[in-house]
């Protein structure tokens, strides 16, 4: 776990840190599916690679991993050994001294994989430089956690809520893709109202690994000329404009506007989508995604790899943009061409 005299838990048993006058710097890496196996061994360099060049052009206070940081996909990787995968990435992780939160995918946990969520947690919480923490046991998933950045005032400027997207229904992957439980969402909306009471202004970003369903309508809606839905920046890139969304809905999305305290939702899961775009004052964004393994012929593909900067002011303001590996990004959604500056 982190050790760092402007880092502790407080009474609420959330993750605190304080960022003194700011501004602060979060980089979300998303997607990276390093195999670390004997089937992998030049895309997890390539990757590691990017990942460096990503940190050290960014320069964060913060990195966040949105998901599928590990590929325990034996025909991809060579390996279901997601325990010594897990090893792996927190000390490469934790190679860059800069602290890092993690959260799980649906591929961290493959079918017949050695480690289950239990036992990769366990790893990730020793990490040196991690900021992680299992969660309450009654909370669906694993790794439903709050870091509150704190001002030099000693006030909650932000609220960062991490949250299990979990994995796939009882049937595995061929039930289809899972989501934020209802019970997860009373949690999280109930925790961010009492934290509201130390600041009135309050503001929060939520950090989670699929997509919500309202991304899929919002985007939709701005291909038919709704002029509620505003376009940040970014594509959809996967066939057939897909979302990898669950059949399930437990309104996170609804209740999150109700509460009107999140700001800004981060996900991964769909490699090629890197769409942002603001619907009923939330900014929903798409993470750059790493995976040089996953997909086929995804190494000759670079229009979707990198990262994503989030950068917080002193008074809770946010500023997001993509970080593009190459001097290169796709900019172009369905004949909607934004001008983005590529230059990191």
């Amino acid at each position: 776990m982190y050790n760092n005299p402007n880092f502790y838990k407080d009474k609420d048993d959330h993750f605190a840190i304080n960022i003194g006058d700011g501004p602060y710097k979060i980089l979300q890496l998303t997607d990276l599916h390093f195999g670390f196996g004997i089937l992998s061994r030049k895309q997890d360099k390539l990757g590691m690679d990017a990942v460096t060049k990503l940190v050290e052009r960014s320069k964060p206070d913060l990195i966040i991993l949105t998901g599928d940081s590990i590929f325990p996909f034996i025909f991809k990787s060579g390996t279901r050994n997601n325990i010594k995968q897990a090893r792996r990435l927190v000390g490469f992780m934790d190679s860059f001294e800069i602290p890092y939160a993690f959260l799980f995918g649906n591929h961290d946990i493959e079918m017949g994989s050695k480690g289950n969520k239990n036992q990769i947690s366990d790893i990730i919480i020793n990490g040196r430089y991690s900021v992680f923490a299992k969660g309450k046991k009654e909370l669906t998933g694993e790794g439903n956690y709050i870091i509150k950045l704190i001002d030099k005032r000693e006030k909650v400027l932000m609220a960062l809520v991490i949250l299990d997207s979990n994995m796939y229904g009882e049937g595995w992957f061929f039930s289809g893709f899972d989501c934020i439980h209802k019970e997860q969402t009373e949690w999280c909306m109930d925790e961010l109202s009492r934290l509201k009471k130390q600041n009135e202004n309050l503001k929060a970003l939520a950090f989670f690994h699929m997509p919500l369903p309202e991304f899929k309508d919002a985007y939709e809606k701005m291909k038919l000329g709704d002029k509620s839905v505003e376009y940040n920046f970014g594509s959809i890139g996967e066939s057939n404009d897909y979302f990898g969304i669950s059949k399930n809905n437990y309104s996170f999305f609804e209740k999150a506007v109700d509460n009107g305290i999140i700001k800004g939702i981060f996900c991964g899961h769909d490699h090629l989508n890197t769409l942002s775009l603001t619907y009923q004052g939330v900014m929903m964004t798409y993470g750059m995604s790493i995976d040089f393994l996953a997909y086929k012929n995804i190494r000759k593909r670079y229009t979707q790899r990198g990262g994503t900067l989030i950068t917080i002011d002193n008074d809770g303001l946010f500023e997001v943009k993509p970080v593009p590996l190459t001097t290169v990004v796709s900019d172009f959604v369905r004949g909607k061409v934004s001008n983005i500056n590529t230059n990191g």
